[in-house]
C-alpha cells in the first residue's frame, strides 16, 4: 500500500514551517490563524487554548489550536512576553482569484525588541532591540526602536567595559539583544541575562558576513563611506550596527524607511548611572512595588505627549555632562517658567499632538490605517500655534527646536482632502476615502445610488404591496439579501417569491429584481472597496517622502514637551534654577527631597543644606538612629544634583 502524504495545503504549511524554525507560525486560515503539530502544542500549553486536530493526509490527524485573526495582537503579546518569536504567515493573493491552493508567505517576524502593534507597546516606554559585537580592545553597542526609528551607536573602551556594557543595556532596558556565538563566547551573556532582564539572541552567521553588513549600513543611510556617519570600518561598532539593520530587515520585510539618522555617542556625554543607582534612587519606578507613583518621573512627568513622556525618562537616566548644554536646558526652563502664557498655550497645543514617531513608524512600516493618518492631521494642525510661541522667544534652545519643527502642511492637506474624518479601523472595507477626491470613485459609487435606494425602501414597499406587516429585509455574507417572512403570514407570500432558507420561526426569500439589483450593488461595492483601498496605499507611500521631516519635527515637540514638563513642575513645587559649572563643589541651600516632600501629608518636609568638594569636605559622615533621615539625605543630594544635570530647576 502507497504512504500516505501530506494533503497540499498541509505540505505548504511545512514548506513555510521549515524556514522558520526558530518561530511559532500563525498561517493564516481565512478568519483565523492556526497552528499545528508541535506549534499547535505549544501555543494550546502557553496559552491555555484548546487543542483540536485536523485531517492533513497522514493516518493520523495533526494537533491544531487556532486564534482569531482580528484579536491575534492579544495572543502574541503574550507569546512575545513569554519569550518566543512569532511568524506571521497570510494569504498574499485574492482566494477568489487565486488558481489552486492560495499562495502565502511570512510578511512579518515579530519578536520581543521588533513590536509594531499599538496593542502590543506601552504608550509611555521605549521598545529597544540591541546588537552587540565584541573585538578585541573594544564592544560596539548598537540600539533602535524600530516603532519609531530611533537608532543609536557607541563603542565602549578602556577598562570594565563588560560592566559598562550592562550598565547601558539596563538603562535603555532593552527587550531583546542580538549577539553573534562569537561574541557570546567571548562577554558570557548566561550572567548578563538575569541583571538586563532581556531576551537574548544568538543570531546566524550571515548577519555578520562583513561585505554584506557594510553595504547594508552605506545603503540604509545613503552614504558612500562609513566615516560619512561617524563608523569605523571593521570596528566592532560596524558589525554591531550592520547586523542590527541586516537582521531588522529580514524580521520586518520591508525597506524601514524611518530608520534614516543615526546618533552615535561617547559614554562620557552623559552621566553613569549603573542598574544599582538607577533602582536605588527610584528614577523610574519604586524600588519594591514597581510603580511611578513615588518615583523622580513620576513627580517630575507633567508631559503632554507619549513621546515627550519616553524622553523626560531618557533625560533622567541620561544627565548631561557638558555645561553648556546643560544650561541652554536651564534658560529654555527658565523661560517656559516666566512665560505662565506661553507656557499653558504649548501645553494646551501639546494635548492634540498624537505620537508622531510611531504613527511614521506605522506610514514606513505599511501597517498605518485610516485612523492612524488622521491622528496625523490633528498633530500637524497644532504645529503652528506652538511655532508661534517659540519664535523670537530669546532662549536659544527654544529657538532651535522652533527650527526643527516644520508645520507639515503638505502632510496635513493630503490627509483632509482624502480621508473621511471618521474612517474605519480597516483598509479593505471601504469607507475610507472622502467624496470629491476621486472622481472615478464618485462616479461609482453614483451609478449604484438608486440601486442602494430601491433596496433602502424595498421593505416598506413590500410591506404595503403584500399586507405582511412584519416583512423584514435583511443581508447575510451566505446568502446575500434576502426578504424574511414568519409563519403567520406565509398565506400571504406572493407567487415571485422564491425560498431561499428555512428558520425554526420563518422563511427567507429572494425575488429575480432583488437579485439583479443586488448583483450590481456587490459587484459595484467590490470596485469601490478595491479602488479605496488603491487610493489608500497610494497616499500612504506618498507620505513616505516626509518622514524625515516628520521625525525631525517629533523629536523636537519630545523635547519641548519635557522642557514645559519642569517648568510645569518647577512653577508648581517652587522649584528654582541651579547653577551648574565645572567646579568640583557641591553646594545646596534648603535642599528638599522632590519625592519625599510630595508623599507628606501632615506637615513639611525640613530643609537642610550640602556642601561638598574635592579638597577638604569630600566625605560626609551621618549619624542617627534608623528612620532618621540619613538615606533620605543622601538620596535627596544624588536627586538635585541629577535633576540639575538633565536640566530640570531643583
Amino acid at each position: 500500500m502507497a504512504a500516505k502524504k501530506l494533503s497540499p495545503m498541509m505540505q505548504q504549511y511545512m514548506d513555510i514551517k521549515e524556514a522558520h524554525q526558530d518561530c511559532i507560525l500563525f498561517f493564516r486560515l481565512g478568519d483565523f490563524y492556526e497552528m499545528f503539530f508541535e506549534d499547535a502544542k505549544l501555543v494550546s500549553r502557553e496559552l491555555e487554548l484548546t487543542l483540536t486536530g485536523k485531517n492533513c493526509g497522514l493516518e493520523e490527524r495533526a494537533p491544531m489550536c487556532g486564534v482569531p485573526f482580528h484579536s491575534a495582537d492579544t495572543y502574541i503579546a503574550r507569546l512575545i512576553e513569554k519569550g518566543h518569536k512569532v511568524a506571521i504567515c497570510e494569504q498574499t493573493e485574492d482566494p477568489a482569484a487565486a488558481k489552486g491552493l492560495v499562495k502565502r508567505e511570512v510578511i512579518r517576524i515579530v519578536t520581543p525588541g521588533t513590536v509594531l502593534s499599538s496593542n502590543m507597546l506601552k504608550e509611555k516606554e521605549n521598545n529597544y532591540i540591541a546588537s552587540i559585537y565584541a573585538g578585541e580592545e573594544s564592544i560596539g553597542l548598537a540600539y533602535c526602536d524600530v516603532s519609531t526609528g530611533e537608532m543609536n551607536l557607541t563603542t565602549i573602551r578602556g577598562t570594565n567595559q563588560r560592566e559598562n556594557l550592562v550598565n547601558e543595556i539596563v538603562k535603555i532596558n532593552a527587550r531583546e539583544v542580538l549577539v553573534s556565538q562569537e561574541t557570546d563566547d567571548k562577554i558570557d551573556t548566561e550572567e548578563m541575562k538575569p541583571v538586563t532582564e532581556a531576551y537574548f539572541n544568538i543570531a546566524a552567521d550571515e548577519f555578520y558576513r562583513p561585505d554584506a553588513v557594510r553595504d547594508t549600513i552605506k545603503r540604509q543611510f545613503h552614504v558612500s563611506a562609513l566615516l560619512g556617519i561617524g563608523v569605523e570600518e571593521d570596528s566592532p561598532a560596524e558589525f554591531a550596527l550592520g547586523s542590527l539593520l541586516l537582521y531588522l530587515l529580514d524580521t520586518q520585510k520591508n525597506s524601514l524607511g524611518h530608520i534614516a539618522f543615526l546618533n552615535t555617542y561617547t559614554l562620557g556625554q552623559h552621566m553613569s548611572l549603573d542598574k544599582a543607582t538607577i533602582k536605588n534612587l527610584e528614577l523610574t519606578e519604586t524600588l519594591f512595588e514597581k510603580k511611578l507613583r513615588g518615583s523622580l518621573l513620576g513627580v517630575l512627568d507633567k508631559t503632554g505627549t507619549a513621546m515627550g513622556s519616553r524622553k523626560l525618562k531618557q533625560w533622567i537616566k541620561e544627565p548631561l555632562n557638558d555645561v553648556t548644554e546643560i544650561a541652554l536646558r536651564l534658560d529654555a526652563v527658565e523661560y517656559l517658567t516666566d512665560s505662565v502664557l506661553a507656557r499653558n498655550n504649548i501645553r494646551e497645543q501639546l494635548k492634540h499632538v498624537y505620537d508622531f514617531e510611531r504613527l511614521t513608524g506605522r506610514i514606513a512600516c505599511g501597517s498605518a490605517n485610516g485612523k492612524d493618518l488622521i491622528a496625523l492631521s490633528a498633530s500637524c494642525s497644532a504645529l503652528p500655534e506652538i511655532k508661534y510661541e517659540l519664535s523670537e522667544c530669546g532662549s536659544r534652545l527654544l529657538e532651535d527646536l522652533d527650527d526643527e519643527i516644520s508645520s507639515l502642511e503638505e502632510v496635513r492637506s493630503q490627509i483632509d482632502a482624502a480621508i473621511v474624518d471618521d474612517p474605519p479601523f480597516t483598509i479593505k472595507e471601504g469607507g475610507l476615502i472622502k467624496e470629491g477626491f476621486s472622481s472615478e470613485l464618485d462616479e461609482l459609487k453614483h451609478s449604484i445610488a438608486d440601486a442602494q435606494n430601491w433596496i433602502a425602501g424595498l421593505e416598506g414597499s413590500e410591506r404595503e404591496r403584500t399586507g405582511i406587516k412584519n416583512l423584514k429585509v435583511g443581508y447575510n455574507k451566505v446568502f446575500g439579501y434576502y426578504l424574511e417572512v414568519t409563519k403567520s403570514y406565509y398565506d400571504l407570500i406572493p407567487e415571485n417569491y422564491i425560498r431561499k432558507q428555512t428558520l425554526s420561526n420563518c422563511e427567507r426569500f429572494i425575488t429575480p429584481e432583488l437579485k439583479e439589483t443586488e448583483r450590481l450593488v456587490l459587484n459595484a461595492e467590490t470596485k469601490i472597496n478595491q479602488l479605496e483601498y488603491d487610493l489608500f496605499l497610494e497616499l500612504r507611500q506618498n507620505l513616505q517622502q516626509y518622514i524625515g521631516q516628520i521625525q525631525k519635527t517629533s523629536r523636537a515637540i519630545a523635547s519641548l514637551d519635557v522642557l514645559t514638563s519642569f517648568a510645569e513642575v518647577s512653577e508648581k513645587y517652587g522649584y528654582v534654577k541651579p547653577q551648574v559649572d565645572d567646579g568640583d563643589v557641591i553646594q545646596i541651600e534648603k535642599g528638599r527631597h522632590p519625592v519625599i516632600e510630595q508623599t507628606i501629608r501632615d506637615g513639611i518636609f525640613v530643609s537642610n543644606d550640602t556642601y561638598l568638594n574635592k579638597e577638604d569636605q569630600s566625605l560626609l559622615l551621618i549619624t542617627g538612629p534608623n528612620m532618621s533621615g540619613k538615606s533620605t539625605y543622601m538620596r535627596q543630594t544624588a536627586l538635585i544634583v541629577l535633576m540639575a544635570q538633565a536640566g530640570c530647576f531643583v
